[in-house]
């Protein structure tokens, strides 16, 4: 729409729109509709960036003064503006017609029609490039410090924008590969990079849960496992819990090094995620050029807001996820019982039954064999009170009820065909730590005996500030899958039920530790 048209709609007549273009007569002001074309663009805009009216009028700025790293965050805020209905400063750059730049902050105003919606925005800019001539030296530092000052102003407001986007995303309950995609993106956008992932930690490696690509690099596809050792940021933030970066892949061993290199990557930046004061992950950028120095200052910044949004998703799924493998497992142990009691303890009593028929029938015409056969009666009843004996100790061990976790822990430890070393205090703990403990304990040392092929398991017991904290490390093959393992999930499971947490560490070839914190709350 060019202006006379502009006018004739009755727009410059509207008392907001008349009142912005009167307070801003000295500056930059053009008005855009909705889809980021210009309607009005004044002198000043003119003799900013050297494009006459009558070439940009109608045409989307993108096309003509936008620079390209800035025109997806010129669509956010356009689509924020009409959104909300509400301003938006920004300060960003306009290229001009000979190829420079202005360094512009700008007020985006919208006005509204009479139902209170966004009719146009009229945007009034500063053009800091142009203030406080004096000598060159004076000039630039002027504007040196003016840039750097409103560069971080954008920066801010651009980081803001990207935790609005993923907020709401939380807030409507979406399913947290959304949210991590989500993360992904802005984490890609506020670093203005072309490739980022999100990666959750399982013991010694990295899952990625949500990836963001623009450069067609199909590297790191979604739900991919990496081994996170030092020769990547991700091992290095898992093991500093602080931001780490390279940006030189050359020199390093290992897949993943030969990978970014094969991928054309230059340069990664990875920051941490925290959720609940434990390391829950990380973000990690990547570019085939160098990125800026403070890139992992600012990914660090980001990652710190946008953690519980993170918590928040994650939560929810793990939970729903936890809530059905409780259930399974409840079923699987009712039917284990079920099938323990059928197969064992009540065949012999209904063996015992039996016999004990048998023996009524044969007491006055055959005494001895009577006497034989409730010799064998006895032997059945013993056999079924120790099966019962077993079961009820898989339930809730007597032991662990009149004595405590060492000397359960100790019972359980003969039991197994094989050398474990305790390490536990003679303390009591509440009834339900100490139960949960023990068949973590109890679970934890079964998967050892049956597929670890260790030779020498350590149990230690500590009363720490954070709770009751034990450790069961084996020597074994290790190799053990913390995410698709049944079992381990199951141990993950009864700690988080209790208020606590666990962590499975299980490299190929160097054992399996599992480390568990509970809460020593009152029963």
């Amino acid at each position: 729409m060019a202006t006379d048209e502009l006018l004739r709609s009755g727009a410059l007549r509207d008392r907001a729109f008349a009142e912005a273009l009167a307070e801003t007569t000295q500056a930059l002001v053009c008005v855009l509709d909705r889809v980021g074309r210009f309607l009005l663009f004044n002198e000043a805009c003119e003799q900013a960036t050297g494009f006459s009216r009558d070439e940009v009028v109608g045409k989307d700025a993108r096309d003509f003064v936008i620079p390209p790293e800035e025109r997806e965050a010129f669509g956010a805020v356009l689509r924020d503006v009409w959104r909300t209905a509400r301003p938006s400063p920004q300060v960003g750059h306009w290229l001009t017609k000979d190829g420079g730049r202005r360094l512009v902050a700008w007020s985006n105003k919208p006005v509204l029609d009479d139902n209170g919606e966004p009719r146009y925005l009229v945007t009034s800019g500063l053009d800091l490039t142009e203030r406080h001539r004096g000598t060159e030296r004076e000039e630039q530092a002027m504007i040196g410090n003016a840039d750097a000052k409103l560069r971080e102003i954008g920066m801010l407001a651009q980081e803001q924008r990207a935790l609005r986007r993923v907020a709401t995303l939380v807030a409507s309950e979406a399913t947290p590969e959304r949210v991590f995609a989500a993360v992904s993106e802005e984490c890609a956008r506020v670093l203005q990079v072309d490739s980022s992932a999100v990666f959750r930690y399982e013991g010694d490696t990295a899952n990625i849960v949500g990836r963001h690509a623009r450069d067609g690099v199909g590297a790191f596809p979604l739900e991919s496992v990496l081994h996170a050792d030092e020769n990547t940021t991700i091992g290095r933030v898992l093991r500093t819990g602080a931001p780490a970066r390279i940006d030189d892949y050359a020199p390093l061993e290992g897949e993943m090094a030969s990978a970014m290199l094969r991928a054309g990557y230059k340069s990664t930046v990875s920051a941490p995620i925290f959720v609940g004061g434990v390391l829950w992950g990380a973000v990690a950028v990547t570019s085939s050029e160098l990125l800026p120095p403070d890139s992992e200052a600012r990914l660090d910044a980001f990652c710190e807001l946008v953690s519980l949004a993170v918590a928040s998703a994650q939560a929810r799924d793990d939970l729903q996820a936890s809530r059905a493998r409780l259930v399974r497992a409840g079923d699987e142990q009712r039917q284990r019982l079920e099938r323990n009691l059928h197969d064992g303890a009540q065949q012999r009593l209904v063996a015992l039954a039996v016999t004990l028929r048998l023996v009524r029938s044969r007491l006055a015409s055959d005494p001895d064999e009577a006497a034989r056969l409730l010799e064998g009666a006895a032997l059945e009843l013993d056999e079924a009170l120790g099966e019962m004996r077993e079961l009820a100790r898989g339930l809730h061990p007597v032991l662990l009820t009149d004595r405590g976790l060492r000397p359960a822990l100790q019972a359980l430890a003969d039991r197994l065909a094989i050398p474990i070393e305790l390490d536990v205090p003679d303390e009591r703990f509440p009834s339900g730590v100490e139960a949960t403990a023990y068949f973590i304990a109890t679970e934890a040392l079964t998967n050892v005996a049956k597929h670890a092929e260790a030779t020498h398991v350590t149990v230690t017991v500590a009363h720490t500030p954070a709770g009751l904290q034990f450790e069961i490390a084996d020597n074994g093959r290790g190799g053990a899958d913390p995410v698709t393992g049944s079992g381990l999930q199951g141990l993950r499971d009864r700690a988080a039920a209790a208020g606590g947490s666990l962590v499975v560490s299980s490299p190929p070839g160097r054992g399996t530790t599992v480390c568990a914190v509970l809460p020593l709350t009152s029963d």
